[in-house]
């Protein structure tokens, strides 16, 4: 197993479970649906998730990242064989020098590179295939609770079904989640979310490692057209230990702007190209 992998999976997860609990819990629990209607809902958002992720769309964005101690602002260019990112600022101020050849010398190893490009997509297509296995267990893995409205959206708590038994390690990390998702009424798509991890998890009866309890995540997606809706906050909080890995740990922000649709066929070297002539 790559631990670090299965870390990053959790965030992965969690846009697919979205945020405030404080608002929630000041709605008055007549407006509920009953349970199994909420779950109804969640099970409606999932699948149209899924079908969504099926169309396989190339995008264009601007995204701003924490990353030790600095914030980056980076054009990303998904491309067919690996995503460009082609930085634009770090902490406000144009890259120096040292920076752009730092970033033309790895784009032109990955551009030299098919091998190191293929390992790149496959990685990511892994991801994609087992964030849709989590997804399609999400209905089962949870018990919800429905808190009533707010604006467009119906906010549902979610908590670990304890008849659930959880078949992986990716899959053991979700079901440890306890949170608030909102789901958005007209397109039956995920909002917002916010999940805790309960309980700590031991893998290998923590002889292998464990991710601790206390962990969060925060999701906030944006709805761009009809059917299509991405993430533009992710915040991650995940700590843990692994024998080969020792400590682990995991913070994160992301924020993503200025989505635009690009051809579903552009590849890696077009993609820098674009960027080359700007």
């Amino acid at each position: 197993m790559e631990t670090s992998r299965t870390i990053t999976l959790l965030a992965h997860a969690s846009r697919v479970v979205a945020l405030t609990f404080g608002a929630a819990t000041a709605l008055s629990p007549a407006l509920a649906l009953p349970s199994q209607a909420a779950k109804e809902l969640i099970s409606e958002a999932c699948y149209n998730e899924l079908q969504q992720r099926e169309k396989r769309t190339l995008w264009s964005y601007v995204a701003e990242r924490q990353s030790d101690n600095h914030m980056f602002r980076e054009q990303v260019i998904e491309t067919v064989d690996a995503p460009v990112r082609h930085l634009l600022a770090v902490d406000g101020y144009p890259p120096t020098s040292a920076q752009m050849k730092e970033e033309n010398d790895r784009h032109q190893e990955l551009l030299n590179s098919a091998s190191r490009r293929h390992a790149i997509q496959k990685q990511q297509d892994d991801d994609d295939k087992k964030m849709e296995e989590l997804l399609r267990i999400i209905p089962e893995a949870f018990v919800f609770e429905d808190r009533g409205k707010e604006g467009e959206s119906e906010i549902i708590a979610f908590h670990p079904n304890p008849e659930f038994k959880p078949k992986t390690y990716e899959q053991r990390v979700l079901h440890a989640l306890d949170g608030i998702v909102f789901i958005d009424l007209a397109d039956r798509r995920i909002a917002r979310l916010s999940g805790s991890v309960g309980t700590r998890v031991d893998f290998g009866y923590g002889l292998i490692g464990h991710v601790n309890q206390g962990g969060t995540t925060e999701i906030t997606r944006v709805h761009l057209s009809t059917g299509v809706w991405k993430t533009s906050l992710e915040k991650i909080d995940i700590d843990g230990r692994f024998v080969m890995l020792k400590t682990i740990s995991k913070h994160q922000e992301e924020s993503r702007t200025s989505f635009e649709p690009i051809a579903p066929d552009i590849t890696f070297a077009q993609a820098l190209n674009e960027i080359e002539k700007k």
